[in-house]
């Protein structure tokens, strides 16, 4: 893209109340995304395992909320660096937050399940603090295997194809930014949808409300109430009056609990937390070429140094959720923002966090009147997906969106699948089951098979077999091992010479999908040996 399209596509604001407004606008669109993120471990924590309201909003939020904060001061630093050394001053920081898909993560694979298991033997309290412990573990080792990742991350940005690093964002966002999202708002349809469409109108189509007000804040007023007065008025179908919780102060809490605990119970969890780690480490690596296309230039490496250290900030503070590079950064930069977007931002995450403010916000304000917002973040992903690139490219858009929409589709199947009997079950028939385990498989370790096809196919259109063929051998060697099409439903990783016990079909997919990726390299070796060029 050219600086004159970029500026086309991406203006910039000339005077000093415009700054003012489009980094007011930006840093609270910037403020829900991460709030949303910060309500949904909490409502997992407390409502789908009982953990007490004293370790959740007592620790675990405050030290994401520190992590927050550290991370974007860090980016913020960076950008004004950056934009010192480049002569740009239009720069963007990048937004950093906690990653959705490891807060599933971790509270369904790692701490819930360690908070179960000890909750009858050593009481609430103490299984919530010891599942704690082992939750800041499973951060501390994320932050350094992002930190080694880092290393790689400039070879990745140089070497990988902007239409695969772009393509993964995209199939994250159509589905879990974005369908997750707008199922979210038909729940709640009368109120949602009147905040679904205030940000399609300001944030997404670019007008302007009346006397500038800022689109976000708008939306979530005026569906807040909305969704009160139906409530009040005894709407029924969802609309229910809460009762107002007690606004209780947040103090993170420094601790070396999770340090300390890194060598014990969690090693047994690696396999769970080196995937997760790897996928953000990529992740930041695709945001990083986002950013390239709108005019923004950071270093790839410095961007995962950076979110490792905040993760380790996090988790020193009670933090249990690795932290994450933001994908609006493009969103943010198309309403015009800099840095103080971000300022704004953190500010109010920490005011609001550690004041009992986000914990109040948090069991008042309705869910489905925040989730817009997400809707607005994949709006711009899809429109970066389209704005960059060589159009000759646009079929390995498709190959890296699937894997992305796989891992939707298999998590909503297995929510659904657990929750009918074993009976039931097991009258499905072996051709269903062996269905099912294929597609949890294949949702495996998404962001990384989304790059790995993306850039192969990529590849194969510029007739570039060998690198398509190597990509395929890396694919076969990660599938022996399970870190991407794990076999296990834990995601986890494993040895090919010493493969879990497992019975049927799910005992030979691994070797069968590894077979397929070796046959398919063989085959682009082949390929390579014919000489002729590419096809304008």
């Amino acid at each position: 893209m050219s600086e004159q399209a970029t500026e086309e596509a991406f203006p910039t604001t000339g005077s000093a109340s415009g700054q003012l407004f489009s980094d007011l606008n930006a840093g609270f669109a910037f403020f829900l995304d991460c709030v949303v993120n910060l309500f949904v471990l909490s409502g997992i924590l407390l409502g789908a395992f009982g953990m007490p309201t004293e370790v959740v909003f007592g620790k675990i939020i405050p030290g994401a909320i520190v992590g927050i904060v550290a991370g974007n001061a860090l980016f913020i630093w960076q950008a004004k660096r950056t934009s010192k050394a480049t002569g740009n001053p239009a720069l963007t920081s990048i937004p950093l937050g906690i990653d959705l898909p490891t807060i599933f993560g971790m509270c369904f694979f790692i701490v819930g399940p360690a908070y179960v298991a000890n909750v009858d033997a050593m009481g609430s309290l103490p299984a919530a603090e010891h599942a704690w412990q082992i939750g800041m573990a499973a951060a501390f080792w994320m932050a350094i295997i992002k930190f080694i990742l880092s290393f790689f991350g400039r070879a990745m940005q140089t070497q990988m194809p902007q239409m695969a690093l772009v393509g993964a964002m995209a199939g994250i966002a159509t589905v879990w930014l974005g369908a997750e999202a707008l199922l979210g708002v038909f729940a709640l349809p009368e109120v949602s949808l009147v905040s679904m469409m205030i940000m399609a109108f300001a944030l997404i189509a670019g007008h302007r409300l009346p006397f500038s007000m800022p689109g976000a804040v708008i939306a979530i007023v005026v569906g807040t109430l909305l969704y009160y007065v139906l409530a009040f008025a005894g709407a029924g179908n969802g609309y229910v009056v809460r009762e107002a919780p007690e606004l209780i102060p947040a103090i993170p809490t420094f601790t070396i609990a999770g340090i300390t605990a890194m060598s014990g119970e969690i090693t047994n969890s690696l396999g769970i937390v080196f995937p997760f780690a790897l996928l953000i480490a990529a992740s930041a690596v695709n945001i990083v070429a986002g950013a390239r296309i709108v005019g923004d230039h950071f270093d790839p490496r410095q961007v995962v140094q950076i979110d490792a250290t905040a993760t380790f900030i996090s988790a020193i503070f009670g933090g249990i959720v690795q932290t994450t590079p933001y994908f609006g950064h493009t969103t943010y930069k198309r309403m015009g923002a800099r840095t103080g977007y971000a300022i704004g931002a953190v500010s109010l995450i920490a005011i609001g966090g550690l004041g009992g403010v986000i914990a109040f916000a948090s069991q008042m304000i309705p869910e489905g009147v925040l989730k817009p917002i997400l809707v607005v973040v994949a709006s711009d992903i899809l429109r970066l997906a389209f704005a960059g690139g060589d159009a000759r490219h646009a079929p390995a858009l498709l190959f890296a969106m699937v894997p992305g929409i796989l891992n939707y589709a298999f998590s909503k199947v297995s929510d659904l699948y657990g929750r009918i009997g074993e009976a039931v079950q097991q009258s499905l028939g072996t051709d269903w089951q062996n269905s099912y385990l294929l597609l949890g498989a294949m949702s495996r370790g998404y962001i990384l098979t989304s790059l790995i096809w993306g850039a192969m196919l990529v590849w194969i259109i510029d007739r570039s077999m060998k690198r398509a063929a190597f990509a395929a051998i890396a694919a076969a060697v990660f599938t022996l091992f399970g870190v991407i099409h794990s076999v296990l439903p834990s995601s986890g990783m494993y040895l090919p010479w010493a493969m879990p016990a497992m019975d049927g079909f799910a005992s030979v997919l691994p070797y069968r999908l590894a077979a397929g990726y070796l046959i398919t390299a063989i085959m682009l070796f082949l390929f390579s040996l014919d000489r002729e060029k590419p096809k304008a």
